[in-house]
């Protein structure tokens, strides 16, 4: 399936974390009950679950490096714990997808990468990774039916 030009289907596109050790090594000190499998992380760029109907933005091949910095949070979302970073390329790349047509579930695009499912602890002490994050070439795939629960989605995407 061609993900280049005219793509009328929902689509997921998304930057596999390529030194996920780093992170891995932060979830497993700060002791997260059930972390996700480091080979999972990732940052999403864009989710549409309506078919975009104008010609995609092409595929960016490049690896992108986000510097260890401050603007970092730990947050949960949906059930699962997010490390949440600034990135303002990242910002318009999502902005490129939503301009063809692209939706988007939240009120607005925050770059993060999910790491643990939500056990219920307080955040608020929590001092989020601050390490570099080295993501690779954006991958084009289609999302989950809108008829598969999150749940579901979540255990077959981190088993």
């Amino acid at each position: 399936m061609s993900f280049h030009g005219f793509y009328s289907r929902p689509l997921f596109v998304s930057r596999p974390l390529l030194d996920h050790d780093g992170l891995d090594a932060w979830v497993k000190a700060n002791g997260f009950l059930e972390p996700l499998p480091a080979r999972t992380f990732h940052v999403t760029v864009a989710l549409s679950r309506i078919p975009i109907r104008q010609e995609l933005p092409e595929r960016d091949s490049n690896d992108l490096i986000v510097i260890a910095g401050q603007r970092r949070r730990v947050v949960c979302f949906g059930g699962v714990f997010a490390l949440t970073f600034g990135c303002a390329a990242l910002n318009r790349r999502h902005a490129e997808f939503r301009r063809v047509g692209a939706s988007w579930d939240h009120p607005s695009y925050q770059p993060h990468i999910s790491f643990a499912i939500d056990d219920g602890r307080d955040l608020s002490s929590l001092t989020p990774y601050r390490g570099r994050l080295h993501f690779g070439p954006e991958s084009y795939k289609e999302p989950f039916a809108d008829n598969v629960s999150l749940a579901t989605q979540r255990k077959f995407m981190y088993k």
